[in-house]
């Protein structure tokens, strides 16, 4: 028999969200990945967007038999004191620690969110007089300046294949920097990746550069001079750290 997982969801100090009926696979990739990396999702239960930094807590419950269809009814069932004999919140999460200590089955998701290096993962063109005097002048020390490791895939020593050097340190980071002016592709998918695994993403291009329209909705940094670049960078690190320690 499939087993049925649920969760409690306590924002603030008075709000509760319910999540029901999910197999064990949906609520570790779908909402405890989630939280751990302070994502925003889609949220049937509030039927929108939901922040899960908002979040405090998260219970986890298993049964043998789905609950009650209408959402009021979950809700009523998941609020009776005798359900909490069915919380299973530590053994799930000593599950996942499991996973994460066999190094051939640790994916790039669970990567994305065990032990995070306090590194910036850079995407960027490079061989570009300008984009390079920029991270060498700009970026890295100012990433730098507020304790953060600078990473760009041309600094990368080791020896192994580009493309699963990019994607590990990008999963293994705690914040990509993405800059892309010159429009190239392997930048784009190298953010979307980003996105994927709900990274803190700053996005940056040159104001001679066109954003493509699958990102146009995002906060881009716009910059012309270096000193700009600068400013407006700092102004974005400034208040990342600032919500951090919030």
């Amino acid at each position: 028999m499939t087993m049925k997982y649920h969760a409690k969801l306590f924002i603030g100090l008075s709000e509760i969200r319910y999540w029901c009926d999910y197999p064990k696979e949906g609520i570790i990739d779908e909402l405890l990945i989630p939280f751990i990396n302070g994502q925003v999702i889609y949220s049937i239960g509030v039927k929108g967007i939901l922040n899960l930094r908002n979040v405090t807590k998260i219970q986890i419950y298993r049964t043998k038999e789905a609950l009650l269809k209408s959402g009021e009814k979950q809700a009523k069932q998941m609020r009776e004191k005798e359900f909490e004999k069915y919380d299973c919140t530590k053994e799930i999460l000593n599950e996942v620690k499991i996973g994460l200590s066999t190094p051939n089955t640790t994916s790039l998701l669970q990567k994305s969110f065990s032990n995070l290096k306090n590194q910036v993962f850079v995407i960027m063109k490079f061989g570009s007089k300008q984009l390079d005097s920029a991270y060498e002048g700009v970026v890295k020390p100012l990433f730098e300046e507020y304790g953060i490791d600078v990473l760009r895939v041309d600094e990368i020593q080791d020896s192994g294949k580009i493309s699963d050097q990019i994607l590990n340190n990008i999963a293994e980071s705690k914040y990509i920097f993405s800059e892309l002016s010159g429009e190239r592709p392997n930048c784009y998918y190298e953010t979307g990746f980003s996105h994927a695994l709900g990274k803190e993403i700053i996005l940056c291009i040159h104001k001679n550069d066109k954003i493509h329209f699958d990102l146009a909705g995002h906060r881009f940094i716009l910059w012309e001079t270096e000193a700009e670049l600068r400013r407006n960078l700092k102004k974005r690190l400034k208040t990342i750290i600032e919500n951090e320690h919030e």
